[in-house]
């Protein structure tokens, strides 16, 4: 169900992972990346959009597209002040997580909350700053992914055939740089097909593949294409401008206590603490006096999120969940699984939301069955540590509150020789910054390889070449203060009014 992809190491992230570089994954089944990820519906900011200052992009011109797919379920359960900013008839069903009764739901809040980091019924409302429990695309206790929403649609059966097993190779471009159609690989034996357009193509694999599918096609820098020994049908930047969320944990360990000792499985339809997001300004935040300052619009435009996630004492699966999704060497696995032993565990990651450092996507063969190379490059911009940095000191904050304190919490103290062999304290900044460089880990938001305004005109048209679009991650110009795929669906829908009114032009 997962495309496993290594990345390419630039030495200053990720330096406990294999390789000294984080692996990323996107989903390979129908429905893409929303049949394997989190399933948290979290917009952004609406300045996302107008900070664009690309004509007809701004969130004025967005959000009804959002509001086109939103289904939500539970609109009696959010404040009156929430209902302009929701829809629930659309599509895509989404509502509240079932409750995991842990008690560590409301410590959280409550640990946030005496930091002057206020409960915020809905991010995706008035305001989007404060610890909020979050709705996700979840629908009686199951996966609302697009493959549920849309292709599973009646009307959407009767019209769409779906080639399962089959791998686009690349766009069958002419002589007019007209796209006539793809190439494609079929089945177990790879059988080569070519399918033709009637009207248009349109690309929508992802951040990663569109370009690579472009660049094979001719189309992305020249140069690169020059090196591959590929004719290059038009100039254009794609791979360009890579952008992801990294993310850097810290874990606390907590006595156990007989009432919590049964807490190893959350109900079907919950994702335990981890529906807890919390979004701040850490420019904001007065570090000597503990609390979050509100004195200005800036502070309602969050820089940071921290997630969360809970692994209770003795869990069996603390090697499968911690290792495979954060990506951390085995020397930390090990000592994290000591821990377990006789504590729970409560990871925290801290989230630089748009990040100053960003990557290339570049071709590593001309084979299309080959992955790229992708280069993150995350934290290669000493501003993104720096708000990691800001991030995890709000966290230390965090667990001397009084409700983590009641509760036995502390902070695990990783042995990390490379981090102090300089003499450096493990409170000092340097130390934490030594930290994030080695446990960095990627949140799976890539966006930009084939932007928006750089790669695509105003109509999501790739420049230079006719009947060619882009729909996906790879089109957003920048990362939303949140999570990509609420933006990527409504990407989708506006290329459908597109599609209609340019037919009909």
């Amino acid at each position: 169900m997962n495309y496993r992809y290594e990345t390419i190491s630039n030495n200053v992230s990720c330096l406990l992972s294999r390789n000294r570089a984080c692996q990323t994954r996107r989903g390979k089944g129908l429905g893409g990346s929303t049949s394997i990820n989190f399933m948290m519906y979290i917009r952004g900011n609406r300045r996302d959009f107008d900070e664009l200052n690309i004509t007809g992009w701004s969130w004025k011109h967005m959000e009804p597209y959002f509001l086109r797919y939103e289904g939500l379920q539970d609109l009696d359960l959010l404040p009156p002040s929430s209902k302009p900013y929701h829809n629930t008839t659309g599509t895509m069903k989404i509502g509240f997580f079932e409750d995991s009764k842990n008690p560590w739901h409301s410590r959280i809040i409550d640990g946030y909350e005496a930091l002057n980091i206020p409960r915020n019924p809905d991010v995706n409302g008035v305001s989007q700053v404060g610890a909020s429990r979050i709705i996700g695309y979840t629908y009686k206790n199951k996966r609302m992914s697009t493959a549920r929403g849309y292709l599973g649609r009646d009307d959407v059966k009767r019209k769409l055939k779906v080639a399962k097993y089959t791998r686009c190779t690349g766009v069958i471009i002419d002589d007019d740089n007209v796209a006539r159609g793809i190439t494609v690989v079929h089945g177990s034996s790879n059988a080569t097909l070519r399918l033709y357009a009637s009207q248009e193509v349109i690309l929508s694999a992802g951040a990663l593949v569109t370009p690579q599918l472009l660049m094979l096609s001719g189309i992305g820098p020249a140069n690169h294409l020059n090196e591959m020994g590929i004719p290059v049908r038009v100039d254009l930047p794609v791979g360009n401008y890579m952008k992801d969320q990294s993310m850097v944990s810290i874990f606390i360990k907590v006595a156990l206590n007989s009432s919590e000792s049964g807490m190893l499985v959350s109900p079907s339809g919950s994702i335990g603490i981890t529906d807890i997001a919390t979004f701040v300004n850490t420019l904001c935040y007065d570090f000597v006096n503990r609390q979050l300052t509100r004195n200005s619009t800036e502070c309602e435009l969050p820089t940071t999120q921290f997630y969360h996630l809970y692994t209770g004492s003795g869990t069996p699966i603390v090697k499968g969940v911690i290792f495979r999704y954060l990506g951390l060497g085995d020397s930390i696995v090990n000592q994290l699984t000591e821990v377990i032993k006789n504590y729970s565990l409560i990871t925290m990651a801290t989230v630089p939301l748009q990040p100053k450092s960003s990557g290339t996507i570049r071709l590593a063969s001309v084979d299309p069955l080959q992955a790229p190379a992708i280069f993150p490059n995350y934290l290669s911009d000493d501003r993104d540590l720096d708000e990691m940095v800001r991030g995890i000191r709000i966290i230390e904050q965090l667990i001397e509150t009084p409700v983590f304190k009641a509760a036995g919490a502390s902070l695990v103290r990783l042995e990390l020789k490379d981090c102090l062999s300089g003499g450096q304290q493990q409170d000092s900044d340097e130390y934490w910054r030594c930290y994030a460089r080695h446990l960095t880990a990627t949140t799976y938001n890539t966006v930009g390889t084939s932007a928006l305004g750089r790669v695509l005109d105003a109509r999501l048209r790739v420049r230079g070449v006719a009947r060619l679009r882009v729909a996906d991650a790879s089109a957003l110009p920048r990362l939303p203060r949140g999570i990509v795929a609420a933006a990527v669906i409504a990407f989708g829908e506006r290329l459908a009014d597109f599609l209609l009114e340019d037919n009909i032009n």
